[in-house]
């Protein structure tokens, strides 16, 4: 509960402090200029103070070293960009004197303030229950993960892939008569980019890397077969008619149990919590005698 409170503190704070950045920015910016950040004295010497050294008093409180320090290292790192810690200790203490000053004219006995507080602390708890009684302690364990991996090793195999360059042609005469230019040592790629009517002529009829699975079928059975910048024949498909060539290929690959352990436990983990969930709530049902008048909720 206590993080959960000091998170609302700190935002809080922030939202005071950016506030006060944005405004006075440009005058902290005139009222440094000039002022060298590098200027050190070689006979100061950093002194450690106590945790209970008094920071700042006001108004009968007090704020020490100890509670500030604990409140600046919660402070993101992005903000500390920003803020330094004199603006921090000044909207704590304004913090501090806004309390004080709803507590003078007695809000903290006001019917309204009761209820939202009453409200936010039983937000908080029910929170904080959570956070201990299921996520804390649920785990997935060696076993659930491996399991998983085995059950689902498709989905972490890299199919074989080929990088294919695709000639397409609108009649079979044409496209043999290219086959027969390209046999003749012609520049595929050129070719391509005069002749080819598919999408990827521009390219030179390259089309990149393709997994088995994703071509298709008239092609991927002959596209697979062929060795390195090897020519196809001819092949007619819907589009048009093919003349295909391949420059890589890369095998297909099963990734290890290491290297997708975590990814697998942030698969199984929410639903495990959601049982974990549903189980605590039907256990604190089971235990309670709960009435319900049907009649009235109709």
């Amino acid at each position: 509960m206590n993080k959960s409170i000091n998170i609302f503190r700190i935002s809080t704070v922030l939202t005071l402090c950016l506030l006060v950045f944005l405004i006075f920015n440009f005058s902290f910016v005139f009222a440094n200029e000039g002022t060298s950040t590098t200027e050190t004295n070689p006979e100061d010497i950093e002194t450690v103070l106590p945790p209970e050294t008094i920071l700042a008093s006001f108004e009968g409180q007090t704020i020490t070293l100890g509670e500030f320090n604990q409140l600046w290292e919660e402070v993101p790192e992005e903000y500390k960009l920003q803020l330094d810690k004199s603006m921090i200790l000044d909207q704590v203490i304004s913090e501090k004197l806004l309390i004080q000053e709803a507590k003078n004219i007695d809000l903290e006995e006001d019917n309204d303030v009761l209820e939202q507080i009453q409200k936010m602390t039983e937000q908080i708890l029910v929170q904080v229950l959570i956070e201990r009684e299921i996520l804390d302690k649920t785990k997935v364990n060696d076993e659930e993960v491996l399991e998983y991996y085995e059950q689902n090793k498709d989905s972490f195999t890299e199919k074989e892939q080929v990088y294919l360059y695709n000639i397409l042609l609108e009649t079979e005469e044409e496209a043999q008569d290219i086959l027969e230019q390209l046999k003749a040592g012609g520049d595929f790629s050129e070719i391509a980019q005069e002749r080819s009517t598919g999408p990827s002529a521009a390219q030179g009829g390259d089309l990149g890397y393709l997994p088995k699975g994703t071509i298709i079928p008239e092609i991927e059975e002959v596209v697979f077969a062929l060795e390195l910048e090897e020519l196809s024949e001819v092949i007619k498909t819907d589009f048009g008619f093919h003349i295909l060539k391949i420059t890589e290929k890369k095998p297909g690959t099963v990734k290890t149990l290491e290297e997708v352990k975590e990814d697998i436990i942030q698969t199984l983990l929410p639903d495990k919590q959601k049982e974990a969930f549903e189980n605590l709530l039907e256990e604190l049902k089971s235990k309670s005698e709960i009435e319900i008048n049907e009649e009235a909720l109709q």
